[in-house]
């Protein structure tokens, strides 16, 4: 290979280290915009179902806690990520989901571009649950349209049982599959602050409609924590992949620029050598 082909390749690699530099920058920004925009979302969640909690202890005994009914069809939702570069984290969330949908016998909704792809890589058959935000503001919005789709669901009776499926972000750029379950509610009475069994809550709904407010409260609160999350993890993971690139072509492209170098050495070496050659058979005359 000569001097000017390995140089053409040199600036190539470097601009994709231009480029993936870019990427990881970005994918870090995004993940310290989630983790300081959303950090209070797991206490939030925390808190609507201790308040869940003493909203169902205000029903009677002859009074059920709201929900779906037993007939509806159970559902696994499943978040991936929007976009790629980010490893094994779209596989491992779906193995995760499979194993659930599989036990607990349900349909898997599939949200995100990439996730759905893998399914049907895999010939797994999932709905599409839409789109991933791909931007810390959108997240909000994204939280709301799935528990919309849900609602509507449970009120046709279509579902009953749900659980969600999703990449917990594990600071600093970690993450691990995670699994909640958001209806019916998991509320105990262990979970229940002891003030609670003494003073109950003060309240001006009844107590049938608090409870259900209580519900949508919660589950909104739930998603909202585990749609963040899954925008941490993608984030983290793309970061730790992008991360991974850049050394590796910032070897790639030192190893190119010493070639480079050592070509041109050697050529001059040569030039050197036939002019040194080419004297000496001249006979050192004029």
């Amino acid at each position: 290979m000569e001097a000017s082909e390995l140089s053409a390749r040199a600036r190539t690699v470097g601009q994709l280290a231009d480029i993936v530099q870019a990427m990881r920058t970005l994918a870090s920004a995004q993940r310290r915009q989630a983790q300081e925009r959303f950090s209070g979302l797991e206490r939030y969640a925390a808190a609507t179902r201790v308040a869940l909690g003493q909203a169902l202890a205000l029903l009677g005994p002859a009074e059920e806690a709201p929900g779906p009914t037993a007939a509806a069809t159970p559902r696994v939702v499943a978040l991936f990520s929007e976009h790629g570069f980010v490893g094994a984290l779209n596989d491992r969330v779906l193995d995760a989901a499979l194993a659930l949908s599989r036990a607990r016998r349900a349909q898997l909704v599939a949200v995100g571009r990439r996730g759905r792809r893998l399914c049907r890589e895999r010939a797994v058959g999932a709905a599409d649950g839409g789109a991933m935000p791909t931007t810390v503001a959108a997240a909000p919005a994204t939280a709301q349209r799935l528990i919309e789709d849900l609602f509507g669901a449970v009120a046709e009776g279509r579902v009953a049982e749900t659980h969600v499926v999703f990449a917990r972000h594990r600071p600093p750029v970690g993450w691990e599959p995670h699994t909640l379950r958001l209806l019916p509610p998991d509320v105990t009475t262990a979970e229940q602050p002891a003030a609670a069994v003494d003073v109950p809550p003060i309240h001006t709904l009844e107590p049938r409609l608090l409870a259900v407010r209580a519900i949508e409260e919660y589950a909104f609160a739930l998603v909202s924590w585990a749609v963040a999350e899954a925008f941490a993890s993608e984030r983290a993971a793309r970061f730790v992949a992008m991360d991974a690139a850049h050394h590796h072509i910032a070897d790639t492209l030192s190893e190119l620029q010493g070639l480079e170098r050592q070509l041109r050495q050697d050529t001059i070496t040569n030039e050197i050598l036939e002019i040194a050659s080419g004297a000496g058979s001249s006979g050192g005359g004029p």
